[in-house]
């Protein structure tokens, strides 16, 4: 069985594209880690409910602004939406190996038989299966499984790769700007390549 250590992590996190977006803008003005966080607890940049929220969003952020590197933050804002949502999500793989596995396991294979649509059946038996095979998700409790699917789904609907019609996931594909696949190859990453837009 293996021991890997995966993160159900994203059950309490948002897609927070907006707010990684600020950030790199923020860090390609020239401005700290620090006087971000200042900015966040001051002048509630983030625009969160609470104190609280603020500071949870400033560290989500900063995460994943901190999964990519400075050559992708001067690319990121010559990019179109639709990749700058997949650069987040690319750092939410990098941070995420489950949700990297997902992708992977379910939602490529599902585009290499060219099957369009993704069922709750399909988490569930990706949930099934990591239980079965790993210490950590057998660990956890039936309404974490549950709470993952739908972060999962939220992710995958706000990073454009499906999209919600009477009732079903339907998988939408993106073109990643060539950019962005070089700077995969060149970081090593043909695994996240390969999760997003299958073969490369």
């Amino acid at each position: 069985m293996s021991k890997k250590i995966y993160s159900a992590g994203l059950v309490s996190q948002g897609f927070w594209f907006h707010e990684t977006k600020q950030y790199i803008e923020f860090l390609n003005e020239g401005k700290t880690e620090a006087e971000i966080k200042k900015l966040s607890e001051e002048a509630n940049i983030f625009a969160a409910v609470s104190a609280s929220r603020a500071n949870e969003t400033f560290n989500g952020a900063r995460r994943r602004a901190n999964a990519l590197d400075s050559e992708m933050y001067q690319l990121f804002p010559k990019l179109n939406i639709d990749n700058q949502k997949i650069v987040v999500l690319i750092a939410v793989l990098r941070l995420n190996d489950l949700f990297l596995e997902f992708l992977l396991e379910v939602y490529q294979e599902k585009l290499h038989k060219n099957i369009y649509k993704l069922t709750l059946t399909d988490y569930r038996s990706f949930f099934s299966e990591k239980q079965r095979l790993n210490e950590v998700v057998m660990s956890w409790k039936p309404y974490t499984y549950h709470r993952l699917a739908s972060a999962y789904k939220k992710y995958l609907l706000e990073a454009g790769l499906i999209r919600e019609e009477k009732g079903d996931d339907l998988i939408t594909p993106k073109i990643i700007d060539d950019r962005v696949v070089q700077w995969l190859k060149e970081n090593d990453r043909l695994d996240i390549l390969k999760a997003i837009a299958g073969g490369y």
